[in-house]
């Protein structure tokens, strides 16, 4: 079952499954002939706090929190279809012409399909931390991500987000950073033998 944010939606229905190794080899583990070498193996996490102005989000009507994400409330199914897991319909039309899937939706521009085929393994934590002073929820979602590559994968798909998505009228990102997780250990091995050996 697919976990809600604290804006109520579905959180992570496309995201990568651990099942689809090939997948997983691709976009999350370093491969050997990558750069730096000593990263082969593993992986690099992208950690976000994102600050929801739920108290905003809360006054918006539902037509347009569906608009903003590109997904029903209830199901989880993107707009235009009846299943959480359906396809997303980057061609169709709603009656007036306009694209089902708005140009700015957040399901539309994180896609792979958008993405020229980038996908990342992410997670969503939701967090309170009380209140802001002003008597405004301090809450939202703790984002991590595992990627290949940050720098082919995660920057390119922030920069989208951050120039297009309509979600931003009702985010703050107020913290971030990417570490690298280097791989597993042997037998006889010792953590950073790969960078310092």
């Amino acid at each position: 079952m697919t976990p809600r944010n604290l804006f109520g939606f579905k959180d992570g229905t496309r995201n990568i499954k651990a099942e689809d190794t090939a997948k997983v080899d691709s976009s999350v583990w370093v491969a050997k002939g990558d750069d730096p070498a000593w990263m082969a193996g593993g992986t690099y996490l992208v950690a976000r706090r994102i600050r929801m102005l739920i108290e905003s989000w809360d006054r918006t009507v539902l037509t347009e929190q569906e608009r903003v994400i590109g997904r029903a409330k209830g199901s989880g199914a993107p707009i235009g279809q009846a299943d959480e897991f359906a396809a997303l319909d980057f061609t169709g039309k709603k009656p007036d012409g306009e694209p089902l899937l708005d140009m700015d939706s957040h399901v539309r521009l994180a896609s792979a399909e958008e993405l020229g085929g980038i996908e990342i393994l992410r997670r969503g934590y939701n967090f309170t931390d009380g209140s802001d002073g002003f008597g405004h929820l301090d809450a939202g979602l703790f984002f991590i991500a595992f990627v290949r590559n940050p720098q082919t994968q995660f920057i390119p798909m922030q920069r989208k987000l951050a120039t297009e998505d309509a979600l931003n009228e009702y985010i703050l990102h107020t913290g971030s950073a990417i570490f690298a997780c280097p791989p597993g250990l042997g037998p006889k091995e010792y953590w950073g033998q790969a960078l310092f050996g």
